[in-house]
C-alpha cells in the first residue's frame, strides 16, 4: 500500500478538477510503518468471496504472497481526524462492536501523530519514506521495498497466531 498525502502533510480538501496527483503527490508508508497495520489490501477476488472490513482479508483465503500490486491509499484527506475520533469514541463506548482492537488503536496513533505535528502527517519523518509518485509512475524501489513490507507482516502475524 502507498499512502498518499499533500505535499506539505496536511489533510487536505480534495477537489475533482484538482486531480489526485496534484492534491497528494507524496506517497510513502503511513500505514504500516506508523500505525502498524495491515499493509496489504485485495485488489482482486472472484465474485461471491466476501472481503472483510478494510479490504485486507478474505476468510479462507490467503494471498498471493508472490505478487504484488500497489494500491495508492487516498485515504489521508480533510475530515478523516473527525472520522477517525468518532471511530476511538464509539469503540470505546461499546456503541460500535470491535471485533478487535487494532482499529481503534490504529486510529488512536494517528490521531496522536497529528497532535504532535500540528494536525498534519509529519512527511519529512525518514521511517514514512515519503516522496513523489504519481498514479502513471511508481518511485524507484517501491516493489523491493513493498515485498520486505509484506513479508516481515506475514512472518510477523504467522508468529502472533502461535
Amino acid at each position: 500500500m502507498l499512502d498518499r498525502v499533500a505535499a506539505d502533510g496536511r489533510l487536505a480538501d480534495w477537489r475533482p478538477e484538482a486531480g489526485l496527483d496534484r492534491a497528494f503527490p507524496l506517497g510513502g508508508h503511513l500505514t504500516h510503518r506508523l500505525l502498524h497495520g495491515d499493509p496489504r489490501k485485495i485488489v482482486l477476488a472472484r465474485s461471491g468471496v466476501p472481503v472483510a472490513s478494510g479490504n485486507h482479508r478474505a476468510h479462507g483465503h490467503r494471498p498471493d504472497s508472490d505478487t504484488l500490486a500497489c494500491v495508492h491509499h487516498f485515504k489521508w484527506r480533510m475530515g478523516v481526524l473527525d472520522d477517525l475520533r468518532r471511530r476511538v469514541e464509539r469503540f470505546t463506548a461499546g456503541e460500535w462492536a470491535e471485533h478487535t482492537p487494532a482499529v481503534r488503536e490504529e486510529a488512536g496513533r494517528l490521531l496522536d501523530h497529528v497532535d504532535r505535528h500540528q494536525g498534519r502527517i509529519n512527511v519529512a519523518d525518514p521511517r514514512l519514506s515519503f516522496r513523489r509518485v504519481t498514479l502513471g509512475r511508481m518511485p524507484a524501489g517501491w516493489a523491493p521495498e513493498a515485498r520486505t513490507i509484506a513479508t516481515r507482516w506475514h512472518l510477523q502475524a504467522a508468529s502472533s497466531h502461535r
